[in-house]
């Protein structure tokens, strides 16, 4: 099943005080990260913390993501980060199908030394490079255990040479959509670049604008955008009342044997019903993991 990963919070391994903190429990999940946010010299140890990191955020009840580095550390995060607790590998930089499928293999065989089931470790791709674009579709295919892809917003910038906007990233976004649509995955991220976090209007409005886009979920770096993600990627009360209210009209017309019909001067056919049942079963998923269900990485 798919989890619901409305808010995903970076969080750097080797900082104890930002692993422990109760700001970030309200996150879907938390991604621990081994690459940016830490220093040449504090791989080795943020590596070595994973093993008390790990526990410490799933028992606040997030689930737990890692964030592997690129290129040759790629093998030693892998063999520290897969462990009973992590239900996804963040991979970043990943510019063809071929690294994924390395990856996988790497992945395998850390999931065997660990004595867990083949499969359990899940990967959310980054597409941060302007030949990955390119071969995203493959990329989207190339494992079984990918699981989401996202757009890195600066650094696929940075490689293309342009500043990162809504108005710049506004295609390679809707690209994205588009390929995880076609390939199963949940498309993550927003809109524009969201290194800013001392303008939370601006952020929601952001966050809200992805949504309608098609995205389900995004990254943040700051606990403070945790309530917002969370706020802006899951429906209103009011859509959930309209959505049941469409559905319910939906059930009688069929029993009329009438496929279409009108609601407030609108024309309701079919994809506006689908549209409705699916908002519908988000509203259900989201109030289960809020109100404390099972624990969606179990399900993953």
């Amino acid at each position: 099943m798919t989890p619901v990963w409305r808010s995903l919070q970076y969080v750097p391994v080797h900082v104890e005080k930002y692993v422990a903190s109760p700001h970030i429990a309200a996150a879907d999940a938390v991604i621990l990260d081994l690459e940016d946010s830490v220093p040449a010299d504090r791989k080795a140890l943020a590596r070595a913390g994973l093993a008390d990191a790990i526990p410490t955020v799933a028992r606040a009840g997030a689930d737990v993501l890692v964030r592997i580095n690129d290129g040759d550390m790629a093998a030693q995060d892998i063999a520290a980060a897969v462990q009973p607790g992590v239900a996804a590998l963040v991979i970043p930089k990943v510019r063809d199908a071929a690294r994924l499928t390395h990856l996988d293999d790497l992945v395998s065989d850390a999931e065997a030394r660990a004595g867990m089931a083949s499969g359990s470790v899940r990967f959310v791709v980054l597409i941060e490079t302007a030949d990955g674009f390119l071969d995203m579709p493959a990329i989207a295919r190339a494992s079984r255990r990918t699981l989401a892809i996202n757009l890195g917003n600066e650094d696929f910038a940075l490689d293309l040479g342009m500043e990162a906007s809504e108005e710049t990233l506004l295609m390679p976004r809707q690209q994205l959509v588009i390929v995880a649509t076609a390939t199963g995955l949940m498309p993550l991220g927003l809109m524009g670049s969201a290194t800013r976090f001392d303008d939370p209007d601006a952020y929601r409005a952001l966050a809200l604008k992805s949504r309608r886009f098609g995205f389900v979920g995004s990254s943040c770096i700051h606990p403070s955008q945790i309530a917002l993600l969370n706020e802006a990627f899951s429906p209103t009360a009011e859509q959930v009342v309209e959505a049941r209210r469409l559905v319910q009209a939906a059930e009688e017309a069929g029993a009329d044997g009438r496929g279409a019909f009108s609601i407030d001067g609108r024309m309701i056919d079919a994809p506006i019903v689908a549209r409705a049942q699916a908002l519908i079963h988000r509203h259900q998923t989201i109030e289960a993991r809020d109100s404390g269900g099972p624990k969606r990485q179990k399900s993953l």
